[in-house]
């Protein structure tokens, strides 16, 4: 497999999730028997909404462009073979969440407990009390792309010891996103509740309705170790 091609599909994985991101959006909006499964018992604004779209899709955009390019470059790393192993899919696909979620859980504490950037850039994405499922991307620029440091790091830690699996990287973007969708969505959570330290929707939508705490995204694990699970 060549670079370019390897780009093309992180691209094609992107923005087909966040299709289905503008899709789940639009349930609970034009379907109105669907609000009985929200968690929070709030009124939706579809005006509000679409208001934010344009600052969602420049984010798509940004991060698809900025994440091609860093791809393209760092593509000697992954293996270009397309060799498929179920161990090291899961072993790396484990690590790079594993980093991810625990860089993720430090930026967005940090982003909480500065009283500059919550007021100058976190506090945009705390605008969405009661989130819509693509309004995980309603977010200053700048978090987004800080946000997107995470992987890499994972990625540059497996690459020390072995060609990071492109199955791993791509099957991490699926989940990520899928996820981000999922706890966004204001939607009671279903299967997710049986995973063990998976975030679930209420953890994530009650840090949206409290702004204090459950700062963790795809793990609970570190809340509960450094003290700041709400429940």
């Amino acid at each position: 497999m060549l670079a370019k091609d390897f780009v093309l599909y992180n691209l094609i994985i992107l923005m087909s999730c966040n299709v289905l991101g503008f899709v789940i959006s639009l349930l609970p909006i034009y379907f109105k028997r669907l609000l009985k499964y929200r968690i929070q018992n709030k009124k939706i604004d579809s005006k509000v909404f679409y208001g934010r779209l344009p600052l969602i899709l420049f984010n798509i955009f940004l991060v698809a462009f900025i994440s091609s390019i860093g791809l393209y470059f760092i593509f000697p790393i992954f293996d270009a073979d397309l060799e498929f192993s179920f161990l090291i899919i899961v072993l790396q696909l484990g690590t790079i969440l594993f980093v991810d979620d625990l860089f993720f859980y430090i930026l967005h504490r940090w982003m909480h407990e500065n009283k500059f950037l919550l007021r100058k850039v976190h506090s945009i994405h705390h605008r969405a009390f009661s989130p819509l499922a693509l309004e995980y991307l309603y977010v200053h620029p700048f978090e987004w792309m800080m946000g997107y440091i995470g992987p890499f790091i994972g990625i540059g830690i497996i690459s020390l010891f072995s060609p990071v699996s492109c199955w791993a990287f791509w099957t991490y973007m699926v989940v990520r996103n899928i996820h981000e969708l999922e706890i966004h969505s204001g939607f009671k959570s279903s299967f997710s509740r049986w995973i063990p330290f998976w975030g679930e929707n209420e953890h994530h939508d009650m840090h949206h309705a409290k702004l204090n705490g459950n700062y963790s995204s795809t793990f609970t694990l570190w809340d509960k170790i450094f003290g700041t699970l709400m429940k």
